[in-house]
């Protein structure tokens, strides 16, 4: 601190006392002038830092920070579920990759073989028939078709699972249960008179010509 100046804290106050520098009309013979204007400046400057302390009261201590036990587990459950989901995804696609037997197939187009593995994985392995003679226009004798023989709730799910990667498997159409559909919905057909004929017993699959543009991807089907 500057000599001659004092300081106390009082209450939380800086209180200061500078020195008192007496100026008379005109010094003194033999006065020193310029330490004069420099203890006189000294004295100014010290005054003006002393006025621009603010006084500082006590902090209130704020405590220990709060939480929410609700928001917390509300945080985990969703962490669980989102963990479960994965989960469940990755064994989805890693059963849309198992060692069905395809040798029943016959010659089909090889993206009509990469179909028939996905969709019997993900679906239990039903029975298969590919390559197969019709008495009416089909497209199982040119290896573009495919019959899943399932019945009921699991041939609901092949075949929406189908149509949900009938792009990417590059289906052209599927028949289930008297009904077709070309990707825009479900219309009905006629009555052939049998449960086989009417595809109530089994997913009926037709392909394009060509490949699908994609990989399929199982986290669509059910």
């Amino acid at each position: 601190m500057h000599r001659g100046i004092a300081a106390a804290v009082t209450g939380g106050v800086l209180a200061a006392a500078l020195p008192v520098v007496a100026v008379t009309s005109a010094p003194a013979a033999g006065t020193d002038t310029a330490a004069l204007t420099l203890t006189s400046d000294a004295a100014a400057d010290a005054a003006s830092r002393v006025a621009s302390v603010v006084p500082v009261g006590p902090v209130a201590d704020p405590g220990p920070p709060e939480f929410s036990v609700s928001g917390l587990l509300k945080s985990a459950g969703l962490a669980d579920v989102a963990r479960r989901a994965a989960e469940e995804e990755a064994a989805r696609e890693g059963s849309a990759d198992c060692d069905t037997d395809l040798g029943a197939l016959g010659r089909v187009k090889p993206w009509v073989r990469d179909a028939a593995r996905f969709l019997a994985c993900l679906y239990g392995e039903p029975d298969l028939i590919g390559v197969a003679g019709r008495g009416r226009h089909s497209d199982h004798p040119s290896g573009l078709a495919i019959d899943f023989m399932v019945r009921g709730e699991r041939g609901d799910r092949l075949a929406a699972c189908a149509l949900a990667n009938r792009a990417a498997l590059g289906i052209s159409y599927v028949i289930w249960e008297q009904r077709i559909n070309y990707g825009d919905g479900w219309e009905r057909m006629q009555d052939r008179g049998s449960a086989t004929e009417n595809h109530v017993d089994h997913v009926h699959v037709s392909f394009e010509r060509r490949p699908g543009t994609d990989d399929p991807v199982a986290a669509r089907c059910s």
